[in-house]
């Protein structure tokens, strides 16, 4: 798999990044992961969004998902879609988005006619394309979920989404071939003391070690932190990416090591970890 960073900024806007925004590609499966502000003018310099098998929002929050408003300006504004692009929101999602399209004064089945939109099962793992997907709840201050991505051969992509400290992350990103976590936060004092919803980069540290991952990005964070954050991260070995726009790494077991490429990284190779599909999402 090959995992591009289109975005990895917060909700806060940044000078350099957009928000959250990933895509993940296989020889025959392109997912967008989370589609934030500023995300969609980076996809359409890749690819077109009708070539994409689904895209994956993680949660409501606007540095999620409200690049879904521009990205459905790609498609014929009159006329339904053949076929549908599948966008996969959180429960409860759908509702979120048709409001969404009346504060763009849009009309009523504005998304549906370009977007299959459906609600996903957080307990379940779906099929997209020659992947499965499965749902990492996170700790967020709303319901959240990450996603874990298994490929034929046993490569595994885990992205954590947004959360505070999460006992449970270790264990679903166990072993993971590349694990993605946030790190929001310059110090707990700046989150919630009753809520926790983010993470510091010490934080993200841990929860990488205690997965075991194969390789750790850290990612939806704060520009102005990215050269402290940089001298933290020189100090240990190249299984650890700190994310930045344009940041691309081929992940699995035949990815081989060294540059994928000029605005990319290391990449990562490791013993693949065997994640069995139970249904399937549409095929594109």
């Amino acid at each position: 798999m090959r995992l591009t960073v289109l975005g990895c900024g917060p909700a806060a806007p940044q000078p350099d990044t957009p928000a959250s925004g990933l895509l993940v590609e296989t020889r025959s499966t392109t997912i967008l992961l989370d589609c934030g502000q500023g995300v969609a003018s980076r996809l359409v310099r890749l690819i077109e969004p009708g070539r994409l098998t689904a895209v994956i929002i993680g949660h409501m929050h606007a540095d999620h998902f409200i690049d879904l408003s521009a990205l459905r300006y790609r498609f014929d504004w009159g006329s339904r879609s053949q076929p549908r692009l599948p966008v996969l929101l959180p429960p409860g999602g759908r509702a979120r988005l048709a409001e969404l399209a009346a504060v763009v004064s849009e009309r009523p089945g504005f998304f549906d006619d370009a977007f299959d939109v459906r609600e996903y099962d957080p307990s379940a793992v779906d099929r997209i394309g020659e992947l499965d997907v499965a749902y990492v709840p996170g700790r967020h201050y709303v319901p959240a979920w990450g996603t874990a991505l298994s490929a034929p051969d046993g490569t595994r992509i885990v992205y954590a989404g947004d959360t505070g400290p999460n006992p449970d992350l270790a264990g679903l990103a166990s072993g993971a071939d590349l694990m993605i976590c946030e790190a929001t936060l310059g110090s707990v004092a700046e989150d919630d003391e009753a809520a926790r919803g983010h993470l510091t980069l010490e934080e993200a540290l841990d929860h990488g070690r205690a997965a075991r991952a194969a390789q750790l990005m850290i990612t939806h964070y704060p520009s102005a932190r990215r050269d402290a954050m940089a001298v933290r991260l020189a100090g240990l070995d190249d299984r650890v990416v700190l994310a930045r726009p344009g940041l691309a790494i081929d992940v699995g077991v035949n990815a081989g090591r060294g540059d994928v490429e000029a605005a990319g990284g290391p990449t990562s190779s490791t013993d693949p970890i065997p994640f069995a599909a139970r249904r399937a999402v549409g095929d594109r």
